[in-house]
């Protein structure tokens, strides 16, 4: 019989494609990925990856393998998500997945409350942009911003539109409105975001503009802050800094929805729902900070 331990590792090393990823994402060291892995090829008699320079690559027994490793997944998921479905008690764990800015800079103190009120609840936080999956238990509850509707296994609701606008700092703004002609725009953007968008833009700016890069939404936002140009930035962020103004005419644009998420088969759970209604009255309660 395999041992489940070594199928999980084995899984997580063929979606990975190195022994040092799938470490990374168990939370363990290298060697015992190796270890893992050796036990389970000496124990089916043949190979599941060739090692090679540029990482490992399943082999034609590992492919089928894999197909079957997924199918044992899906299934201890399955009874997994099942078992905790049944839960009635509103006390345990709840692991809540939310966009990291939107968790430090908006939702903390509604957290917060949230413990106080639930304290049997032992929350664990992951702060990620990355969209978890669900359905493999990566999170119970999802605080995500989505730009289209969910798929139909995960349950929950829309809340708000997540808005943003053109910020500059006070003073460079006030020096920027009264000198003629107006200088140009200098930008701060995020590599990863491209160009400035064109809404940003308008026809403000007739001279190129220089554009400052930087890797991080804070970085921006504090760029910002400094007089070193103006930035697209979330209106929860923007609106309440009292060094920022918003450049005219001010318009705000639409980011993206906020949707509070658990799977199907998790919605009856107490503390599931204890939190999702908690947090979206939290959230539709800020509605004016997050449209802007």
């Amino acid at each position: 019989m395999f041992d489940w331990d070594n199928i999980r590792f084995f899984l997580h090393v063929a979606r990975k494609g190195s022994i040092r990823g799938a470490a990374k994402v168990l939370g363990v060291n290298h060697a015992t990925v190796l270890r893992r892995i050796a036990s389970m090829e000496e124990q089916l008699g043949a190979r599941l990856f060739e090692r090679l320079p540029s990482g490992y690559q399943i082999t034609p027994t590992g492919e089928e393998i894999l197909v079957l490793a997924e199918d044992m997944e899906s299934g201890a998921l399955a009874l997994e998500r099942q078992i905790f479905g049944r839960d009635t008690k509103l006390t345990g764990s709840l692991r809540v997945t939310l966009p990291g800015l939107l968790a430090t800079h908006c939702l903390m103190p509604d957290i917060s409350k949230f413990s106080e009120q639930y304290p049997g609840i032992a929350l664990e936080l992951i702060t990620s942009d990355t969209a978890l999956n669900l359905t493999k238990r990566q999170a119970d509850i999802a605080i995500r911003v989505a730009y289209k509707a969910p798929p139909d296994h995960l349950y929950g609701r829309k809340l708000v539109t997540i808005n943003q606008a053109v910020y500059m700092s006070k003073d460079t703004l006030k020096k920027r409105l009264t000198s003629i002609p107006a200088q140009p725009l200098n930008w701060i953007v995020k590599e990863e975001d491209g160009p400035v968008p064109a809404w940003a833009i308008k026809s403000q700016d007739k001279k190129p503009a220089q554009t400052m890069i930087v890797d991080d939404p804070l970085a921006q936002i504090t760029a910002a802050r400094a007089g070193l140009g103006s930035c697209v930035h979330f209106c929860f962020m923007g609106d309440p800094d009292p060094t920022l103004d918003r450049i005219p005419p001010g318009d705000t644009h639409k980011y993206g929805e906020i949707w509070i998420l658990t799977h199907g088969d998790l919605r009856r759970v107490p503390r599931v729902q204890a939190f999702m209604r908690f947090m979206a009255d939290a959230i539709l309660a800020k509605r004016s900070l997050l449209e802007g």
